[in-house]
């Protein structure tokens, strides 16, 4: 959905102060509520919406929120903080924590020293294993994606790609969307099931760009031997051989030739365990309050929209951000289980 920058969302609560990026699934604004503070919304692209039929758009938007409960429960402090979501104009929109930082894209336009790479690549792979444990790929780890805070020296992971985990075509990437840091398990017409090793797989190819500057190739040039991996340390002779090695082990190109978790892969990489510093979520009861009751109401609008009855639209129409009542039968039949 494009909003214009000053336009009120949520019945005025939240004001666009502009557009902070937009690809084929999603759009992500920063926007400032009555208290001036800066969040995050991600609302699902006119691109992607553009091409569904309506009861394809209502079935990818109750993905795209159901996707967002669950990542919710990822309480970690290199994760960005999922808040409340809401609708605008029938359209879910995602509010996430506003991270005041500079991508790792940006920073590593020169090559990072490797013990200042490995500390990010740690930090991120902690966040992975609380992303793993709660049953989820996050199927989008890369530089762009990852912001340094400017506050401290700490990386956080911030776009959960929502809509690419749901079930339809164009949900997964083809030979001309993909980039380097996609493992081939996530193309379209590849035989392979997600796991953690496909973040394993980016993870690897993230930090292969952090010490050489050099974007890997395709997953799919080298499936298809148009173009080999060069061991990073040919790149940049001043990677250590663990480092190195790692890399390679990392983003070989089976799932099954990958490690399996990620701390297999930290472990061979080197780095220290850290001890897990889960956020703790004082209202996680009320959201999840919320979340049922905006299921309910995507689910009334998916019957209506197949059961209503011809009609003329009204010049005065103008659908508002919704407001809505919980029902707390469906949070038992519709939230999805923990894990």
């Amino acid at each position: 959905m494009t909003w214009l920058v000053g336009q009120k969302l949520h019945d005025g609560r939240y004001a666009i102060e502009r557009e902070l990026g937009r690809g084929y699934f999603s759009i992500t604004y920063l926007v400032s509520d009555r208290d001036r503070k800066r969040l995050v919304i991600k609302t699902l692209s006119d691109d992607l919406l553009g091409q569904l039929n309506s009861s394809e758009i209502d079935l990818i938007q109750e993905q795209f929120l159901q996707e967002a409960v669950r990542l919710a429960k990822c309480k970690h402090p290199h994760i960005v903080q999922i808040k409340e979501p809401f609708l605008e104009d029938n359209q879910v929109c995602i509010l996430m924590e506003y991270v005041d930082g500079v991508d790792l894209a940006t920073r590593a336009r020169e090559r990072l020293p490797e013990a200042e790479a490995l500390r990010y690549i740690q930090q991120i792979g902690e966040a992975l294993k609380v992303v793993h444990a709660n049953g989820l790929v996050h199927r989008y780890v890369k530089p762009e994606n990852i912001l340094v805070r400017n506050s401290k020296d700490e990386a956080v992971l911030i776009d959960f790609g929502l809509a690419r985990g749901a079930d339809h075509p164009l949900s997964s990437l083809d030979a001309n969307t993909g980039d380097g840091f996609d493992a081939i398990e996530l193309y379209h017409h590849v035989d392979g099931k997600l796991g953690d090793y496909t973040d394993i797989y980016s993870l690897a190819g993230t930090l292969y760009f952090l010490l050489t500057g050099v974007v890997p190739p395709t997953a799919m040039e080298r499936s298809q031997g148009r173009e080999r991996l060069t061991a990073p340390k040919q790149i940049n002779p001043e990677i250590s051989d663990r480092t190195n090695e790692a890399i390679l082990t990392g983003m070989a190109l089976a799932g099954e030739d990958r490690p399996q978790t990620i701390q297999d892969w930290l472990d061979i990489l080197g780095v220290q365990r850290q001890v897990s510093r889960s956020r703790q979520s004082g209202n996680s009861i009320a959201w999840l309050v919320v979340i049922g009751a905006l299921l309910a109401v995507l689910g009334s609008m998916a019957a209506w929209f197949i059961f209503k009855p011809p009609q003329s639209p009204k010049p005065t129409d103008n659908p508002k951000s919704q407001l809505i009542q919980p029902r707390g039968d469906f949070l038992v039949n519709k939230l999805p289980e923990s894990r």
